[in-house]
């Protein structure tokens, strides 16, 4: 049997599309947090599941940016939404990675500095709470309807998860 050139191309050409197509699909994983079924890319340096090594765990950074990816990718933001969704989401970082003010040294303290303490705490997170708060009335006002729908179903979630008291 003699296969003239035009078909030997046209079968090399689907042999690599497919095999372009397969490890496509292996950087891909599928579902996520929001259930949307897209896809997520794989990050350089995210623990993988496979392979012999454990994988590491994330920092909380890591976690929450990945939560907000996430989000980002159910939510389908626009490129006109982009800025308000990167001013919402770096307050959104800085609230739930940021630590108490100073380091507490129990011992050292009186009653007098350790209510001092919460108190200046207490109020710092307030201070970040209300920015993330007014940069998220601006995204906010940006969405459709179905990406309400979608705010509605993750944000308070993920509120509770990262903005909680600590």
């Amino acid at each position: 049997m003699h296969i003239s050139s035009a078909h030997w191309r046209a079968g090399a050409a689907a042999l690599l599309l497919a095999g372009l197509a397969c490890a496509s699909h292996a950087q891909y994983s599928t579902g996520g947090a929001y259930n949307t079924g897209g896809a997520r890319p794989h990050r350089p340096g995210e623990a993988q599941a496979e392979g012999p090594q454990a994988p590491r765990v994330q920092s909380r950074w890591e976690q929450v940016s990945r939560r907000l990816f996430d989000l980002r990718v159910a939510l389908q933001i626009t490129r006109e939404q982009g800025p308000a969704w990167e001013n919402f989401r770096g307050r959104f970082l800085d609230m739930a990675t940021s630590g108490p003010a100073g380091q507490r040294i129990v011992d050292e303290q009186t009653a007098k500095d350790a209510f001092q303490y919460l108190l200046a705490d207490a109020q710092r997170r307030s201070n970040m709470l209300a920015t993330l708060d007014a940069t998220a009335q601006v995204l906010l006002a940006q969405f459709s309807p179905e990406q309400m729908q979608i705010a509605d179903r993750a944000l308070p979630g993920l509120l509770a998860d990262y903005g909680g008291s600590r």
